[in-house]
């Protein structure tokens, strides 16, 4: 569980961060989530990114694979840091 909650800690502030940034005149880097952000609006961009990560960590956790969670938000710690 601790898996999980660390690597939807991590998706979160990461989403607080992109908002915060987006104020300031940043631009998403992630093409996908740029697109959705150019069509649908910055808020719905984020709404997308939480969603998206709230159900694969969901899907990762009923299935056991915490070593694949660890391993995400490890990757994650080193790419955005």
């Amino acid at each position: 569980m601790i898996v999980l909650l660390g690597f939807l800690g991590l998706n979160a502030a990461d989403a607080l961060l992109t908002a915060l940034t987006f104020s300031l005149g940043a631009l998403e880097v992630n093409s996908f989530l740029g697109a959705i952000a150019v069509s649908g609006g910055e808020e719905q961009m984020l709404l997308v990114k939480l969603l998206f990560t709230v159900a694969l960590g969901g899907v990762l956790w009923q299935r056991g694979a915490f070593r694949i969670l660890r391993g995400l938000s490890w990757g994650f710690v080193s790419i955005v840091r």
